[in-house]
């Protein structure tokens, strides 16, 4: 579980730094859509967070379909994996014919 930590954090802080290069600095020169398919592609290795958090802090494609669409779906389905993992491994069973 350390291991899985250690890897969302890594993964989150790489995405915020690709961001900050990618639009503060001209270190890396690409164009819009290049941008966008790699910041879709950190989310989906679980840096969400940090592509979230860079693109409201630099104000970076805020009518763009990829970050209003996908990016939450992504989210919204790496979350769900880390609910399961967790109730699967503390074995936490959830009974919803039961619920009223």
């Amino acid at each position: 579980m350390n291991f899985l930590i250690g890897y969302v954090i890594f993964v989150n802080v790489i995405s915020y730094l690709f961001m900050w290069t990618s639009i503060r600095t001209k270190f890396i020169k690409l164009n819009n859509k290049a941008k966008d398919l790699i910041c879709l592609l950190l989310s989906a290795l679980g840096g969400f967070v940090g592509v979230m958090l860079a693109r409201e802090m630099f104000n970076y494609g805020e009518d763009n379909k990829i970050f209003k669409r996908w990016i939450p779906l992504i989210i919204f389905i790496e979350v769900a994996i880390i609910v399961y993992m967790v109730c699967k491994k503390n074995d936490i069973q959830f009974d919803f014919r039961n619920m009223r």
